[in-house]
């Protein structure tokens, strides 16, 4: 452990990838995380050749061209689908309306740092980024920044963020962030471990988890072959491909319109949000609980208010009354008129 801190420390000293010399009670992640891996490929863009999108073509780099998205090479990135961001507190204020206009389909928000001496901190700016970037039609999905030792302490830590997750709308895998110095120093078969309780319980509460790291880290402190769930990899030049990666973090130098200074960019080789329209149907994780006759919506350490869609049908829970379900009445809400049913399905 004290090996791996001397090192840190020195290459802070050096300025060479700041990301690694971040310790663990202050558990960034990747909507701050700088250099990793990182290859020079030169300047911000190049003329393309006839091998990747046509000759002499001046590209922007990162941006959706008629042969698809493009890296800073101009070169094609095969099977990208999508592209997105990763967001935390380090990007203040966003204009999600002109991130949603600039070809951003889905975005990671920083939900907090989970473990570390048993500590949970929210990021300040989860809630406004989860609601905003929903309302302005990109999908979203939190991302933990973990620092637990023990897979007791992950399955916790995986509870406590289901708790905080369940009054979103989520479409994307919720991811775990795995970078943090604090647990590196396990085996790899104890990371590996901690990895998947977390994964697991995220799963069995209906979502669909991620798992986020660099390459390296992939490759030498984790066994990914003992994981089941989709890998969101972070590299800045090189080779992105890796058994189960679904995601790429590409940069952090990306520039997106709403957002000021740089990004964090994502690619996704997977359409996650139509997979959610087909297969969950925008679920809501929870249960429905009784009380004298009236019913609510359960997430575990509380109720639900607002709109939820438990089994494929919209419910509107007052939050004027805790969480009571509307039924066999009309409502104005928010300036639109809704019908709702003797069971409080929308009709």
């Amino acid at each position: 452990m004290k090996k791996r801190i001397l090192v840190a420390a020195i290459a802070a000293c050096l300025m060479i990838q700041p990301c690694t010399t971040v310790f663990a009670n202050e558990g960034v992640g990747p909507g701050y995380m700088k250099n990793v891996e990182q290859e020079n490929f030169g300047p911000g863009y190049q003329n393309a050749t006839e091998t990747n999108v046509g000759p002499g073509a001046q590209l922007t780099p990162w941006t959706k061209t008629a042969a698809g998205y493009v890296d800073d090479a101009g070169t094609v990135i095969e099977g990208a689908l999508l592209r997105g961001v990763s967001i935390s507190k380090w990007q203040g204020d966003v204009n999600w309306s002109k991130v949603a206009a600039d070809d951003i389909s889905f975005a990671l928000i920083r939900m907090g740092s989970f473990g570390y001496e048993g500590e949970y901190t929210m990021d300040p700016t989860y809630d406004t980024n989860m609601r905003e970037a929903k309302a302005n039609g990109v999908h979203t999905t939190p991302y933990v920044y973990l620092q637990t030792r023990t897979v007791e302490e992950a399955k916790i830590a995986a509870n406590y963020a289901l708790d905080k997750a369940a009054p979103y709308d989520i479409t994307y895998p919720l991811a775990v962030d795995v970078e943090s110095q604090y647990i590196l120093d396990l085996s790899k078969q104890e990371l590996t471990n901690v990895v998947n309780a977390f994964c697991q319980v995220i799963e069995e509460a209906g979502y669909t988890p991620i798992i986020y790291s660099s390459h390296n880290y992939f490759m030498t402190e984790m066994d990914i072959d003992q994981f089941k769930y989709d890998l969101w990899v972070a590299r800045y030049g090189g080779d992105h491909n890796l058994k189960g990666r679904t995601m790429w973090q590409s940069t952090d130098s990306g520039k997106v319109d709403g957002i000021k200074g740089n990004v964090c960019l994502e690619f996704a080789f997977k359409d996650y949000g139509a997979m959610q329209v087909t297969d969950r149907s925008d679920y809501t994780p929870g249960k429905w609980e009784k009380i004298n006759d009236i019913w609510y919506f359960s997430h575990g350490s509380g109720y639900y208010t607002g709109w939820v869609k438990p089994d494929g049908n919209w419910y509107y829970l007052d939050p004027n009354n805790g969480g009571a379900m509307l039924a066999n009445t009309t409502a104005v809400i928010d300036g639109v008129s809704y019908t709702f049913g003797p069971t409080g399905a929308m009709q």
